[in-house]
C-alpha cells in the first residue's frame, strides 16, 4: 500500500493506526516501522500518543552502534512488539541469511546472462551488452564472498517480523533491473544498494 498524501496529510498517524489494526484483525503479529534516522524517536513518541497501551520497541542512535547492534536485533527477535521502529541505515545492517541471498544473487545472474543473451542476437558487442557483463562480474564476486562470511548476528527472517513500513520510500528508489533497453526514462542501469537491500 502506498500513501501519497501532500505533507501534513497525516501519513505518520495513518502508518501507525495501520499497524495496529492488522495487529488487531489478526493479520500480523510483529510490525517493522523504518523511518528517517533523526525521526524514530519522535514517531514513536506519536506511537504512544494514539496508541498509549501498544508495545513498541523504538532504536535510537545508540542501539546500532557497533557494540550494542547485537543486543537490539536480539531484543527485536525475542521481544513480543507491536512494533518496532528503526531508522533506515539501521535496517541496512539487519543482515539476510546466506541462503536468502544467494538465492537473490544467483536470481539475478539468471535474468542477467539470459538478457546478454538476447543483446548479443541483437546488438553484439554494444555498451549495455559491457555494462550487463559488469554486473553479472560484480555479482559473481558477492556470491564468492558469502561463502568467506560468519554468520554470527540474528538474520532478518528470525526477527519474526511479518509487516515492513517503510517512510520517505522514495529514498530507496532505483532498483536494478536487468534488460536489453536502453535510454528509457525510468530504466537505468544504476543500482541502488539500499534499493536492493530493500527489495
Amino acid at each position: 500500500t502506498l500513501f501519497d498524501h501532500s505533507v501534513g496529510a497525516g501519513k505518520t498517524f495513518e502508518m501507525i493506526a495501520s499497524v495496529m489494526e492488522r495487529k488487531r484483525l489478526g493479520i500480523s503479529n510483529k510490525a517493522l516501522m523504518c523511518v528517517p534516522n533523526h525521526l524514530t524517536e519522535q514517531i514513536g513518541d506519536d506511537f504512544q500518543k494514539l496508541y498509549p497501551n501498544a508495545n513498541i520497541l523504538v532504536a535510537t542512535k545508540n542501539d546500532f552502534s557497533k557494540d550494542n547492534r547485537r543486543a537490539l536485533i536480539s531484543k527485536i527477535a525475542t521481544g513480543d512488539y507491536d512494533a518496532v521502529i528503526i531508522g533506515h541505515t539501521q535496517l541496512g545492517m539487519i543482515p539476510l541469511s546466506k541462503d536468502t541471498q544467494e538465492k537473490y544473487i544467483q536470481d539475478e545472474v539468471d535474468q542477467l546472462t539470459s538478457a546478454i543473451a538476447e543483446m548479443k542476437k541483437i546488438d553484439g558487442k554494444s555498451f549495455g551488452v559491457k555494462e550487463a557483463e559488469k554486473r553479472k562480474k560484480n555479482l559473481q564476486k558477492q556470491l564468492d564472498d558469502l561463502q568467506t562470511r560468519k554468520d554470527d548476528l540474528v538474520t532478518f527472517e528470525e526477527l519474526g517480523v511479518d509487516t515492513l513500513v517503510l517512510d520517505e520510500a522514495h529514498e530507496f528508489k532505483n532498483l536494478h533491473t536487468p534488460t536489453n533497453m536502453q535510454n528509457v526514462s525510468g530504466i537505468g542501469s544504476a543500482a541502488s544498494k539500499k534499493a536492493s537491500d530493500l527489495y
